[in-house]
């Protein structure tokens, strides 16, 4: 929980942290981490981009380093889209939403869109990634921030790979157990998946701010945050065409019971995924667009 919370910190703007980090992570160390606690973070990063404070909204802040924070609040937005994405492809799984899609077109190609999509944005994810973690592990050993940051990276991924595996496991060796269980071991899963998140998008912050980049590695960045962005507004956009197609075309699919307690409909399901990805998406449109200001003429030193 502690590293989420960590990982949550770095969702704040660069000013804020620059200019309270070290105390927010001192707090953080010297006291209890709870869930509420990541909440309330998460708030706060929130409302540090929607209402700057006054004595921030002044501060200097180089063009690259801007490029790079705006670089990570886009990887953390998509990370989160694709929580939220991989509810919509749990909820949209079973053969009558594949026979739905094959009687309603429109129904099939949001379907199609949403997949084809996601393949498109993890791509540019990929890309982004790929050089930079590269040259990250090439300078690994000479350089003890860029160490500590490809050791988080790796011992996220590890977590997560681990605890799929488990619910996995889980699935294929206990089969149909309570309600109240699978959801106990849902909650895990995607506090971990949460956690493992957080730990890679701080260790690329750490990493690209620890590594040289030149003007060209910036339009780079900030070029591929952006498409990273406007992919995750057409999956939003197809994924609201295929909630409101659903409701209209097929109803009685809409209104069965979804989740481990089935307390949700699908279409319930649906809207809650889909108000994520919009948070998700207005956060990373906002970071693409700092980036791209912050190599304009007028802003780059």
């Amino acid at each position: 929980m502690r590293a989420l919370a960590r990982g949550v910190l770095a969702l704040y703007p660069l000013a804020y942290r620059r200019r309270y980090g070290e105390e927010m992570e001192a707090l953080l160390e010297d006291s209890e981490v709870r869930v509420s606690t990541v909440a309330d973070l998460a708030k706060g990063a929130a409302l540090a981009h929607l209402r700057p404070r006054p004595e921030l909204r002044g501060a200097a802040v180089p063009a690259a380093d801007r490029v790079r924070a705006a670089a990570v609040g886009v990887l953390a937005c998509w990370l989160l889209f694709a929580l939220a994405g991989l509810g919509f492809y749990k909820t949209t799984e079973d053969g009558g939403f594949h026979h739905a899609g094959e009687v309603h077109r429109l129904l099939g190609y949001a379907h199609l869109s949403v997949q084809l999509l996601a393949v498109v944005g993890s791509l540019a994810v990929l890309a982004a990634i790929v050089p930079f973690a590269a040259a990250a592990l090439a300078g690994a050993g000479a350089d003890r921030r860029l160490r500590g940051a490809a050791l988080l990276a790796g011992g996220s991924v590890a977590a997560l790979l681990l605890a799929t595996a488990a619910l996995v496991a889980f699935a294929n060796v206990v089969g149909t157990a309570s309600a109240g269980v699978s959801l106990l071991v849902l909650l895990a899963w995607a506090t971990v998946a949460l956690a493992a998140g957080a730990g890679c998008a701080l260790a690329a912050r750490r990493g690209l701010f620890a590594l040289p980049i030149g003007r060209r590695g910036l339009v780079f960045l900030a070029a591929l945050g952006g498409v990273v962005a406007l992919t995750m507004a057409a999956i939003a956009v197809a994924t609201a065409i295929y909630l409101v197609a659903l409701a209209s075309a097929a109803p009685g699919l809409g209104a069965e019971s979804n989740g481990p307690l089935g307390l949700l409909s699908v279409t319930a399901s649906l809207a809650l995924q889909l108000g994520l990805m919009l948070v998700a998406v207005a956060l990373a449109a906002r970071a693409a667009l700092h980036a791209r200001a912050a190599l304009t003429p007028a802003s780059t030193p």
